[in-house]
């Protein structure tokens, strides 16, 4: 009886050490601080703009978009869109398709994923990428390369960093 509770004793500390490696603190913002270490578990890429015949349209393109997956949202890092954002965070639609959907804002008050804009949409295959960032009828096209085991942990953490200010306006 002594031995088994010294067993639960010991396995207790090593458990809660456990789940809590896992989770980093990113926000005081607790469901961005979630969806930012839900991110943090996903594949990271790096898209380029696929020319595109249109000029205009290309002139308001960012070249390169920062990608990252899961099975129930993208996170998406660029220069800059329609509402001078960096970044946003895309949420899947249907389980079973490629199309995401824009989600809250979170620059002042705490990102919620029930809030979507279903006007804002994005189609990721794990290789390319169609998203509208400027308006609602134009989607740019990219190509997306994964980012294969060549990011270290803290890698990640600096790249969701640029997730905490969303606005452009404060970054500078």
């Amino acid at each position: 009886m002594f031995n088994n509770l010294k067993k639960i004793i010991l396995i207790l500390p090593f458990i809660t050490m456990l789940s809590c490696s896992e989770s980093h603190i990113f926000s005081d913002k607790k469901n961005l601080n979630a969806a930012l270490n839900d991110l943090f578990k996903g594949d990271f890429y790096s898209c380029n703009l696929i020319d595109d015949n249109d000029l205009e349209n290309k002139k308001n393109s960012n070249t390169t978009v920062n990608l990252i997956y899961t099975d129930t949202m993208i996170g998406l890092i660029y220069k800059r869109d329609k509402w001078d954002h960096g970044n946003s965070i895309f949420i899947k639609k249907n389980e079973n398709d490629n199309e995401f959907v824009l989600s809250s804002f979170y620059s002042e008050s705490d990102f919620d994923r029930s809030i979507l804009n279903i006007k804002h949409t994005a189609y990721f295959d794990k290789e390319n990428l169609k998203v509208n960032l400027f308006d609602l009828v134009n989607h740019d096209n990219y190509g997306c390369m994964k980012l294969e085991k060549i990011l270290s942990e803290a890698m990640k953490k600096e790249i969701l960093k640029n997730f905490l200010l969303q606005k452009n306006a404060d970054r500078q």
